[in-house]
Parts: C-alpha cells; structure tokens; sequence
C-alpha cells in the first residue's frame, strides 16, 4: 500500500475574502474592456463633472450578463458569479462609478423622467442597483 504525502500551503483560514476577488484587478480591467466594447450593451454620453463620459444603465449590464453568459468565462475560479457581485467588484476596483441624474424632477409638460439623462452626478454610495442607477 502507497501513501501520498500532501504538504498543505499555508492558507489563512480566516481570511474573508472571496475566490473571484483574488484574482486582482487585472482580470476585472479586462473584463471592464469587454462589456464595455460589447455592441449589446445599450450606452449613451452624458457631462459628468464637466467631462463627457460613455455611461449604461444598471439593468442593460443584468440582461447583458444574462443573455451572454459566455462573458463570465473569464473568470475561470467562479462562473457562477451574479451580475450584483461583479458590478459590486468593479466598483470597488474603480473600473467602474455608479452616478444619478442632476435633475430629478419632470420637465413641465413631460410625463416622466428621461431614460437617458444628458448630466450626471456621481452617486454617494458605490454599491450596484438594477434600477434607477447609471455606471460609467
């Protein structure tokens, strides 16, 4: 009978912090890259402090991940990863910033508020929402 020696690494059993946000920021950079050059996800400009950015809309990025699954393959450790918890890890990494409209009221004779606001504000808590948010 053959026994196999394992030498375990040393790993920090009370280290919180999850597998896919090991990988560092590189791999979310690239990630970043690809929605943000994928022709399915909606986008439009908008001024944000006086500069014009590219920006989507919180529920474009769910039904992107959703109908394009295949985007998650870069992350080989965990394709099982929601879209609330990669957009959360891009906003913590800075590759992504969650803002919100300056002008929050309807326009006189208007109905509702404008899908696509021309200025945005940045937003004061960077945390991921499918409604109501907008990401540059």
């Amino acid at each position: 009978m053959r026994v196999r020696c394992v030498q375990n690494s040393s790993t920090d059993l009370n280290n919180d912090t999850p597998p896919w946000k090991k990988p560092g920021k590189y791999l979310f950079q690239l990630f970043a890259d690809k929605i943000r050059d994928h022709k399915d996800l909606k986008s439009r400009w908008a001024v944000l402090q006086e500069t014009r950015v590219e920006y989507f809309r919180g529920k474009g990025f769910v039904s992107l991940l959703k109908n394009h699954p295949e985007l998650k393959d870069i992350f080989e450790s965990d394709k099982s990863l929601g879209a609330e918890d990669i957009a959360n890890v891009l906003l913590s990494n800075n590759l992504l910033v969650r803002n919100d409209r300056v002008v929050k009221i309807v326009r006189p004779g208007k109905q509702k508020l404008s899908t696509w606001p021309a200025h945005l504000e940045i937003f004061p808590d960077q945390e991921f929402s499918e409604n109501d948010a907008f990401f540059a």
